[in-house]
């Protein structure tokens, strides 16, 4: 069996982040994630699509985060910006290596991983981190037909939208991005919202296009609406002023309405989770969690969000906390440019 002093269980750009510090530090660390490095990303993010955040924000472990045509940085290029850091700092990370059990012993906790071949293996830690991140699973409208085939969470490559009727719920950035993609690509696109506008902090570079294209009749507006029932070929929708019902007609149901966090890592280590967005409960100075020996770190912090507070730009801070809470330093003081303004 394998001995690390810290396993961190996510491979994002925190939980990166937080080994490249343990490293720094002297501490052997491992890095295991269920996917790839920066699997949300991967996972979530469209073709091309870009940051809020800028580049220096999104900056990890020392290696500057430069984008050639200075403009937002794409996901593509911030993957393969994580495989430089790991490269460079030679950082021990097992992907596709799922947590599925753990056991705390007299001198850390024993952790097994399996793999998609079957296999399985070990691995002792003195201290854990958890750096999972907050997006695990789309959240559920709980409406009858939402499990029908025609639903789907995830855009992909828009281009599968072409001559179709999409009716695509949510207001927010992931919503108003896939209109915009599904539009280029020739859908007759239709956006149901529960406001009566556009989110008013949707990507600025995002906003006004879309509301122009809404005001141009060229993308449909539902807005105050939300959807009562999911059929083969028309989704009933409710304006929440009115009271009023009518019928969409549809061949595809796009739900962007956010994602939440699975806690079952926390359940699986005893760490105590509380409040609306049933966070992880830590100290802020420390990052440890209810369970002395294991940490919190990146968004996996906040939960589910309902509105994002946490991301990677307010996350740097982090590892660096941990370190000095595992070789009794003074908490460091947060970096103020990097913390984004609440709201």
């Amino acid at each position: 069996m394998q001995r690390f002093n810290v396993l961190i269980i996510g491979a994002g750009p925190i939980g990166l982040e937080v080994g490249y510090w343990l490293q720094d530090a002297g501490f052997s660390s491992l890095n295991v994630d269920a996917g790839e490095i920066g699997h949300t990303i991967a996972r979530l993010f469209p073709p091309s699509t870009r940051f809020f955040s800028s580049p220096e924000r999104l900056a990890i472990a020392g290696i500057d985060c430069p984008v050639p045509t200075q403009e937002k940085i794409t996901g593509e290029e911030y993957l393969a910006y994580l495989r430089s850091v790991v490269i460079t700092h030679q950082l021990d990370v097992r992907t596709f290596s799922r947590v599925t059990a753990a056991v705390e012993v007299e001198d850390g906790f024993v952790v097994s991983l399996s793999e998609p071949s079957g296999g399985s293996h070990q691995v002792h830690a003195a201290k854990v981190v958890i750096a999972c991140g907050g997006t695990h699973r789309p959240r559920s409208l709980g409406i009858p037909g939402e499990s029908l085939g025609h639903v789907q969470s995830d855009l992909g490559d828009p281009h599968r939208f072409f001559g179709r009727r999409v009716l695509i719920i949510g207001g927010k950035n992931s919503a108003v991005e896939s209109a915009l993609r599904c539009w280029r690509a020739h859908a007759d696109v239709t956006i149901s919202y529960r406001q009566s506008c556009i989110y008013e902090r949707v990507k600025y570079w995002l906003r006004p296009e879309v509301e122009s294209l809404i005001q141009e009749g060229r993308i449909r507006s539902c807005m105050p609406t939300r959807p009562l029932e999911i059929h083969p070929h028309h989704v009933v929708l409710e304006n929440v002023e009115t009271c009023e019902q009518f019928n969409v007609p549809i061949d595809d149901v796009l739900l962007q309405i956010g994602y939440e966090q699975d806690d079952t890592l926390f359940r699986m280590f005893g760490v105590d989770c509380a409040g609306q967005q049933n966070a992880p409960v830590f100290n802020s100075d420390t990052m440890e969690s209810s369970v002395p020996g294991v940490f919190i770190a990146g968004t996996a912090i906040a939960g589910t969000q309902h509105r994002y507070k946490s991301y990677i730009e307010t996350s740097h801070g982090h590892g660096p906390r941990i370190v000095a809470a595992l070789t009794g330093a003074p908490p460091p003081e947060v970096d103020a440019a990097r913390v984004l303004p609440e709201g």
